[in-house]
Order: C-alpha cells, then sequence, then structure tokens
C-alpha cells in the first residue's frame, strides 16, 4: 500500500493475523491503522467515541457515566497533549495510523457507520489512556470507599468490566525461565494477562517491521503501541499489581470540579456538601511519556536496555517480568510512586503534599534468580528492605494460580517448548487433591449418613472422589465438581464461620454439599461456552463469600483462568503469548480470545510469524 510516508506490506498468516512490513515507521503504522479498521472497524470507532466521552451518543443514556468518567479525567485532551509533546517523528506515527484507519474507511464507506466520531492522530493515545486509568488511580479509589465515600458508578471501565461476584479483580500471569533450565539453552518467557474479554479491551495482534523496529504484540483496539510485546532479543510481561501511585485527598469548602494537588490537576471524584474528595495520581500530564516509553521498549535489544527504558517511570504500576536470549532477566514492581513525607495517612489533607518520585532503582527489583526462574500470579513481590509504597502488598499474600506456578516451576529441569504451552494451559483447579481428599475422609467417618442417601448422591459422591481436578470441555465431572463447590460456598451460614469451616474443610459441611448439590451431567464445555458453539475451558469460582479482611484470595482459578456469566465467557486470558528466545533464535506462539476461542476450546495455541516476507 502505497502512502504518503512510504509503501507498506500487508500480509495475513492463516489465522489472519496482519504482518507488516514497511520502509519507514510511519508507513508501517499506516499499514496498521488500515489492519485494524479492516478487522473491526466498529469496535474500533467506539472506542474513539468512548475516548471523546461521547458514547451515549449511541448507547443511550446507560453509557453517560462512562463518558462522565472520560470527561473527568479529561482523557481527550490528556491524549492531545500527550501528542503535543512527542517528537516529530514519532508524532508522524501516529498521523500516520489515523490515516490508514480514514483509508480503509474511504476505500468502503458503505461499512463506515452514520455516527463514526472525527478522527484525530491523538485518538489511539486516548485508548491507552482509558484502559491505564483503572491501575493508575486503583489505590485512591479503594481509600475512599474505605472511608465510605459514596463514589459515582464508574471510576474505570476495568472496574465496570469486572463488577460481579465472580471475577472482581483483574489478574494475570507472567514466568521466566533461565537456559539452564531448558532442554534447548532457550529462555521462556509467558506472558497471559487476564482482562475482560472484548469491548474497551479488545486486544490485536500484528507483526511490525520497519527498518531496525521489529516486534509483535497486543495492542488494544484503537491504540497504536501495544504495552505488551517481545522483539527478536526480548520479552516481557505483566501482572496486576504495583506500587502505590496514587492519592486520595479532602477538601473543604470547595465547590470546583478539579483542584491543583502536587502541582497536578486532580479531579473532584465525589462531593459531601461543600466538602469534596479529589484524586491526585502522578499519571496526570503522562500520556505522552508513556507512548514514548512503550516505543523505547519496543526498540530494546537485551533485558539491560529493556531496564533502562523503565527509568522513564511512565508505565503503568504493574509487576513486570522480562528476559533476553542471553539468558538474563528481571522482575521489576513498576511505577511512578510519590514520596510522602507524612506516612500512612489514606484519605489525605491538601497539606500533605509529595516531595518528588521515587527512582525506579527503590523499587521491588529482582535480577537473574539463582533458582532459575521468576513468576509472578498476582502475588505479594518477595520479601525485603524495600520502601512501603513500592511493596504496597501483605507479605506473603499468594494466589491459587501462584501456588500452582511454584509447584510446575520449582521443578522444571530440561523443559522444552511443549512443556511451557502444556504449563500455560493448564486447567487444573489447583486445590483440588485437598478436597477430594478431605471429602474422602468426611465420606469415611460418617458411613451411615452415606449409606442414608439416595443411589444418586452416592454415584455423584464417586464422581467427586474420582475427578481428576481438570475443567476440560468434554469433562462432566467438572461440571458435577463445580455444582458441588458452589454449594458448598452458597451454604446459609454468616460469612465469617462459614469462613472458618471452609478453611477447616469441615466433614459436615463437605456432606452437606453433596446433599444439596445440582447434580448436573452435562460436559463443563456445553454449561460454558466462549461463544455459541464453541466450548469452553477453565473457569473461576468462589471457594466461600468475600470478607471485608480477606487478604488471600477466595477464587479457585486454573492457571489459564476464563471467568463466565450465565454459561458466557466474560473475562480470563484474551492474549497468551509464550516466547523461546536463544542465541540461534526466537520462537514463539499465542493465542487470542474472542478471534481464536476454538483453538484454544481445543487447547492448542498456534505459532506466531515474525517475518513478514514468509507469510502468503
Amino acid at each position: 500500500m502505497d502512502n504518503p510516508w512510504g509503501v507498506v506490506t500487508l500480509v495475513r498468516d492463516q489465522y489472519r493475523m496482519p504482518l507488516l512490513d514497511a520502509d519507514s515507521e510511519p508507513a508501517a503504522y499506516f499499514g496498521l491503522g488500515y489492519a485494524q479498521a479492516q478487522d473491526d472497524l466498529p469496535g474500533l470507532l467506539r472506542q474513539y467515541l468512548l475516548v471523546r466521552g461521547e458514547l451515549a451518543t449511541v448507547d443511550g443514556p446507560a453509557a453517560a457515566p462512562r463518558d462522565d468518567n472520560q470527561r473527568r479525567w479529561r482523557i481527550l485532551q490528556e491524549a492531545r497533549e500527550g501528542l503535543a509533546g512527542l517528537p516529530e517523528p514519532m508524532r508522524a506515527c501516529y498521523e500516520a495510523f489515523i490515516a490508514g484507519v480514514r483509508a480503509w474507511m474511504d476505500e468502503h464507506p458503505e461499512l463506515a457507520p452514520d455516527w463514526a466520531p472525527p478522527l484525530e492522530p491523538a485518538l489511539p493515545i486516548g485508548v491507552n489512556l482509558t484502559v491505564m486509568l483503572y491501575w493508575v488511580t486503583a489505590d485512591a479509589v479503594k481509600d475512599l470507599r474505605a472511608a465510605g465515600v459514596a463514589l459515582p458508578p464508574v471510576m474505570s471501565e476495568v472496574e465496570l468490566a469486572l463488577a460481579g461476584p465472580a471475577y472482581d479483580t483483574p489478574g494475570s500471569n507472567a514466568w521466566v525461565l533461565r537456559p539452564w533450565r531448558t532442554a534447548t539453552g532457550e529462555t521462556f518467557v509467558v506472558s497471559d494477562p487476564h482482562l475482560p474479554i472484548g469491548g474497551t479491551f479488545a486486544l490485536h495482534e500484528a507483526t511490525v517491521r520497519a527498518g531496525e523496529l521489529h516486534y509483535t504484540g497486543f495492542t488494544f483496539l484503537g491504540a497504536m503501541l501495544p504495552a505488551l510485546a517481545h522483539n527478536r532479543h526480548v520479552a516481557w510481561g505483566v501482572t496486576t499489581g504495583g506500587p502505590r501511585v496514587s492519592d486520595a485527598y479532602r477538601i473543604d469548602d470547595c465547590d470546583a470540579d478539579q483542584v491543583l494537588l502536587n502541582g497536578l490537576r486532580s479531579p473532584v471524584v465525589a462531593r459531601e456538601g461543600r466538602t469534596a474528595y479529589a484524586i491526585c495520581t502522578p499519571y496526570t500530564g503522562l500520556a505522552g511519556e508513556t507512548e514514548r516509553q512503550f516505543m523505547t521498549m519496543l526498540r530494546a535489544r537485551d533485558a539491560r536496555e529493556l531496564r533502562a527504558a523503565l527509568d522513564l517511570g511512565a508505565f503503568p504500576p504493574q509487576n513486570l517480568l522480562a528476559a533476553d536470549a542471553s539468558g538474563e532477566c528481571f522482575y521489576l514492581r513498576t511505577g511512578r510512586v510519590p514520596r510522602r513525607p507524612y506516612g500512612s495517612a489514606r484519605v489525605l489533607d491538601p497539606s500533605q503534599q509529595w516531595d518528588g518520585f521515587l527512582a525506579q532503582d527503590e523499587l521491588v527489583e529482582v535480577w537473574n534468580p539463582a533458582s532459575g526462574h521468576l513468576h509472578n500470579c498476582n502475588t505479594a513481590p518477595p520479601d525485603g528492605d524495600w520502601h512501603p509504597d513500592a511493596f504496597n502488598d501483605v507479605p506473603g499474600r499468594s494466589t491459587c494460580r501462584g501456588e500452582r506456578s511454584e509447584e510446575l516451576l520449582s521443578r522444571a529441569y530440561e523443559v522444552q517448548a511443549e512443556d511451557v504451552i502444556g504449563w500455560a494451559l493448564d486447567d487444573l483447579w489447583p486445590d483440588t487433591p485437598r478436597w477430594r481428599a478431605a471429602l474422602a475422609s468426611a465420606a469415611a467417618s460418617d458411613p451411615e449418613r452415606v449409606a442414608g442417601w439416595p443411589a444418586a448422591r452416592r454415584v455423584l459422591l464417586r464422581r467427586l472422589l474420582a475427578f481428576d481436578g481438570l475443567a476440560t470441555p468434554a469433562s462432566r465431572d467438572a461440571t458435577a465438581w463445580l455444582g458441588w463447590r458452589t454449594a458448598v460456598a452458597g451454604t446459609d451460614l454468616p460469612p465469617d464461620k462459614l469462613r472458618d469451616l471452609v478453611e477447616a474443610l469441615d466433614a459436615d459441611l463437605l456432606l452437606g454439599g453433596v446433599e444439596r448439590a445440582v447434580d448436573d451431567d452435562r460436559p463443563y464445555g456445553e454449561v460454558h461456552r466462549f461463544a455459541p458453539g464453541v466450548p469452553g475451558r477453565g473457569g473461576a469460582f468462589l471457594s466461600r463469600p468475600v470478607l471485608p479482611d480477606d487478604t488471600e484470595g477466595v477464587l479457585q482459578v486454573s492457571l489459564r483462568a476464563t471467568y463466565y456469566a450465565g454459561g458466557r465467557a466474560v473475562a480470563g486470558g484474551p492474549a497468551l503469548r509464550i516466547v523461546a528466545l536463544g542465541p540461534d533464535g526466537m520462537r514463539s506462539w499465542s493465542v487470542s480470545l474472542p478471534a481464536q476461542a476454538a483453538l484454544y476450546s481445543r487447547g492448542e495455541v498456534k505459532p506466531t510469524l515474525f517475518e513478514p516476507v514468509t507469510a502468503s
């Protein structure tokens, strides 16, 4: 495709992933904009309506709180200011990207909806800002809620999408295996973000090559640059959890919609009479720097260069794990962390101002562990003499996914790619052996009770005791297990009492669950689906009700998690990526949901093409 910035060739692999080869970087991004519009023009344009705070013009009054939140945070204005601050060669890439979108629309006017918003090169930056908003304000929002402050119905797109009993916290998995752990001498990096599927969080996978810029990444639909990617030399993944980067403030006698705190525009998010509550985050005014940091990361030639790129301090607060072809790897709990001289106060007085920011080397960081592996599955960072705002967690806090990862990686020697792929697709509910053993013990301790059950209940008991723990599409016992665990978690007891009984695996509780469980003999993939006709796998369920003082997760989730509502997948791992980096080259595999749901339903991943000229 010729364009004002040069020539770009767009080809696609057998799974329709675009591979772009261009003679300049702006030309490559012209092709990427064209490809995204070709793949999902309505979804892309809805993203831009949301950035502009105009989604209600299409979705009606129900979307008004979302638009209000976009305007509260001045998403479009921040994106425009960020674009203006970029160097001209980089600005040209955004102009070219939007020109590519417009070119597709001009070629296919019959496919362009009449509600399409005006296009401008700041919009791709606004998409990344919209997605990031949850992470950069999460600490302050949590503090306001803990203080009993009534907040608007929408504080971020992530919170809105994840509202519900089955999935109230975003998650992810990320692992690194060093060369001496692998049979091939390669370094393996796995990145598996758990996010809502589709909508604002729709991900678009592409390979981009333009001179020395050459990477494969997952980009949020409508954005230009990916936060998750790999090139030939280095790969990285992130998981939710990070340092403390935002604060809530209480301002008396205030009727303004925004206030200046720590030198930053801080929106008022709630009001009680003339008392206002505002959120201050250091990511205000940082949109351009975040995009610049993404681009710098894409150019990194090894783990040290990638780590240096993070010194910009513009990456959202996350656990970031990375490795290169030589086997060097690191974990950094990255983010832009205020230096707070006032201690641990939470809803603050305006006089409690920040004193600059922590340097990245003051954050939680681990390099080249002797164990030969790194992993984080939204678990607490390693204990150490860290600044409390950098640690920002409960020491020793774990998740069932973290425990399962440690089990797999600690015994990983002479590992092949097939092993890593299998672990990344793991459907085991990790606590199955412990619960199965406790149920067997409970039944053996009360034979008269079991003997009095109808035969169908004893058949159910037999199935539960034989269950292998794998929530695969064809498994009928997985459906039975879920029914039993749901009955246990739904026991009509005070929540704190039920917590004690669940932790003790109380025999009466477990047997009572068998008596009350709905006996469903359908295959798991018939009850749970990714889309019509595509059987689901994996899953999450509550082991008991959530209590305010919980520090450990109460969801039981397989490593390759999927979260269902009404039997339909609504969240999970939409962008799994496995990368093998070695002295002889790079290999990678991926699976993207919902586009490749059928592939994942079969327990498969696809090889990721990295050389556009090899595709047809």
